[in-house]
């Protein structure tokens, strides 16, 4: 059965190709409305088929050399999905499990957890990853999905152009222009899991040139359930504000401002935590945090020429936490400041280069079970890029070559060069090749906190506390990865892309026994066995990734998705770490997805997704079968009605186990649950 759930779909995947690259063809008024009688060459002239990610700079899907795959604000429209997380899993590839009500398990090609240490999160080309942590609070990117106009994911390492912690994979969510959401709009709903929520966004333009908008959005999301019987107490409410800006007072001058505020507070059922070095009575405890946070950004681009630009951009960010699931209150404020520069020094040599420097604040609250050697401290990365892209053979094989050397205040001098071929075999395929470095630079907790984890009876009636320990030493983990892939239209309503890949990573994160010292404080006197950070582990992955689109008819069209992941880890021979788990029983090993999208008449859309995700073996979590509906009707253009059943073929189900870090989250059933929605446009 195991064999059928997860080979066959790849049979059946190969077969239901697709029309367009890395996402759905966008509509628009200079488009013909039967997109299947444009050959791949022509639908490569269509502006919004473009991406950015894969190389700083405006390019062209088909000719990107990575992994890359686009949703759309059709596809965010016709998922049925309500936030950011849910929606990366359309995402073929993509790891995507949900914790519990408010917590998310996100990465790419591997090492999935709650704050995946490998996988880096961008909003407009802002970084929203905390060196903290090493990783994204996912309740905190919650932003009006109305808004987004398309999301990048690159699966794979982008360290060259995109610096530290790039290591497995760059999401970068984009949102529209100001000029583009001129008028008002708004959209509410509820459901049995939605107690409620609601998006107000009004857009005018303030000139010939300059447009603003300005938006609020909340929600309020019930509990799910820790068993059969037991609520979760994982409830979520949120909101937030914002406005952007935009401005071209020329052809050649771009600049956009924005900024954001946002407050939310979530609950969580967690193992108890060390309260003092006496052994626990009660192993579970309910709890809620509260986040507050916001933002603001300005950027300006610059044109010299058909063939030079600039672009300079700086943020200021600030982020709150208010204990409890970190058992300490925690304040982080980021200062960044970007500069690159695009030029073409010879006939064939486009040379792209930059400069950055990120600055980030951070202050805790120790407490009893979690300190900090420094409570609060000063961290940095700068550091530079420059890539070269020769055109060998113009219009049919292209070299790009670069490097980023930074330094950071954790381990020093990092060096991730990388170099990329695409050879365009003709208008219908094209194949491409990649071999990169990336690391993932050390956190704070890794770098300097103590944390308890857990009280047990020790020799002669002492009580016991093990407790993990940053060390200073700690190196950042190292990736050198390999991949190649191929993409080819077999028919002007077909289209297949495959991606291999192997990667290598060495110096590993393990938490190393050290040897027990008795403490005399906090009272009683106490059995300190500690577990020290380190880097004694190494290991290997390889594994597939498939794309695939077929436009059946012309109100009817397809979407694939397969993928195959091997993780092979080992720690040293010296290694004696038995509280990091191995992260290959983290990742799913199959994951396939089949969508469908139809126009029926009377103006409605029924639209299907058909998710499977192989078992997690590491901790006991099953495999799953996923099936979503959305059945949408558009009486008016200002107008859309719309009802969503999520997870409709199965009643609940755990999508990750217990989380590791710090052992501070249980997992929850993630339930059946459906919705109305009304959107209105004025």
């Amino acid at each position: 059965m195991r064999f059928l759930l997860t080979c066959c779909p790849l049979f059946l995947l190969l077969v239901l190709g697709g029309l367009t690259t890395a996402g759905a063809v966008p509509e628009g008024p200079d488009l013909p409305e039967d997109l299947s009688s444009l050959s791949i060459s022509q639908l490569k002239n269509i502006k919004l088929s473009k991406v950015t990610l894969s190389s700083r700079k405006e390019e062209e899907l088909f000719d990107a050399t990575a992994s890359i795959y686009v949703i759309t604000q059709e596809d965010i429209r016709r998922s049925g999905m309500l936030s950011v997380p849910e929606l990366l899993r359309l995402v073929p590839g993509l790891e995507v499990a949900q914790i519990d009500g408010n917590k998310w398990a996100i990465t790419s090609r591997g090492f999935n957890t709650r704050f995946s240490s490998k996988m880096l999160i961008l909003v407009d080309g802002r970084s929203v990853y905390t060196t903290v942590f090493s990783g994204v609070f996912w309740d905190q990117i919650d932003y009006p999905l109305e808004d987004i106009e398309r999301i990048e994911v690159i699966k794979g390492p982008g360290g060259t152009l995109w610096g530290a912690n790039a290591v497995n994979g760059v999401i970068n969510i984009i949102t529209k222009n100001a000029k583009d959401t001129e008028g008002g709009y708004v959209t509410s709903g509820a459901g049995n899991l939605e107690n409620g929520f609601g998006t107000a966004r009004y857009g005018v333009k303030l000139g010939e040139d300059t447009a603003l908008r300005v938006y609020g959005k909340y929600f309020n999301r019930d509990e799910m359930a820790a068993d059969a019987v037991t609520p979760a107490v994982d409830q979520w409410e949120s909101g937030r504000g914002g406005f952007r800006a935009d401005w071209q007072p020329s052809s050649k001058n771009k600049v956009s401002v924005q900024g954001e505020y946002f407050r939310g507070e979530s609950g969580l059922s967690a193992p108890n935590v060390v309260t003092a070095p006496i052994a626990l009575v009660n192993p579970r405890r309910n709890e809620e945090e509260g986040f507050e946070g916001g933002h603001f950004m300005g950027r300006w681009d610059h044109t010299f020429s058909k063939t030079s630009d600039m672009q300079l951009q700086v943020f200021y960010n600030r982020e709150s936490r208010f204990g409890l699931s970190f058992q300490t209150d925690l304040h982080i404020d980021t200062y960044d400041l970007d500069f690159q520069h695009r030029f073409q020094p010879l006939e064939r040599h486009e040379i792209t280069w930059g400069l950055g420097q990120r600055f980030v604040l951070d202050d805790f609250k120790n407490t009893m079970n979690m300190g900090f050697v420094q409570a609060n401290r000063t961290n940095y990365i700068i550091g530079g890029f420059l890539q070269d892209t020769w055109s060998v053979i113009p219009d049919k094989l292209k070299l790009t070559l670069g490097s980023k050397v930074s330094v950071n205040s954790y381990t020093g001098v990092e060096v991730q060069p990388s170099g990329r071929g695409l050879w365009t075999i003709d208008d219908k395929q094209s194949a491409w090749v990649a071999f990169s470095r990336a690391v993932r630079i050390p956190s704070r907790i890794t770098d300097g906190a103590r944390v308890d984890l857990a009280t047990s009876p020790g020799p002669g009636g002492v009580t016991a506390v093990a407790a993990l320990i940053g060390d200073k030493d700690v190196k950042s983990e190292e990736l050198f990865s390999m991949e190649m892939g191929y993409r080819v239209q077999p028919h002007k309503k077909l289209y297949i892309d495959v991606s291999l890949f192997y990667n290598f990573y060495e110096s590993l994160l393990t938490f190393e026994p050290g040897l027990p010292a008795l403490e005399l404080t906090p009272a009683p006197p106490h059995l300190l066995v500690p577990l020290r950070a380190g880097n004694l582990a190494s290991g290997e992955t390889y594994g597939m990734e498939l794309v695939t689109k077929w436009e059946v008819m012309k109100r009817w069209r397809l979407e694939g998705g397969f993928s195959w992941l091997e993780i092979d880890l080992d720690k040293d021979w010296n290694s004696r770490d038995l509280v990091t788990p191995p992260s290959s029983g983290k990742s799913p090993e199959f994951q396939w997805k089949l969508r469908s999208f139809v126009d029926l008449p009377y103006k409605l859309e029924w639209d299907t997704s058909l998710f499977y995700v192989d078992r997690l073996t590491n901790m006991g979590t099953p495999q799953y079968t996923r099936l979503d509906m959305r059945l949408g009707w558009r009486p008016r253009e200002n107008l859309e009605l719309s009802v969503g059943v999520l997870n409709l073929m199965d009643g609940e189900h755990y999508e990750f186990g217990p989380v590791s870090e710090f052992n501070r989250v249980s997992p929850t059933r993630v339930p059946r649950s459906g919705y109305g929605k009304v959107t209105f446009k004025f």
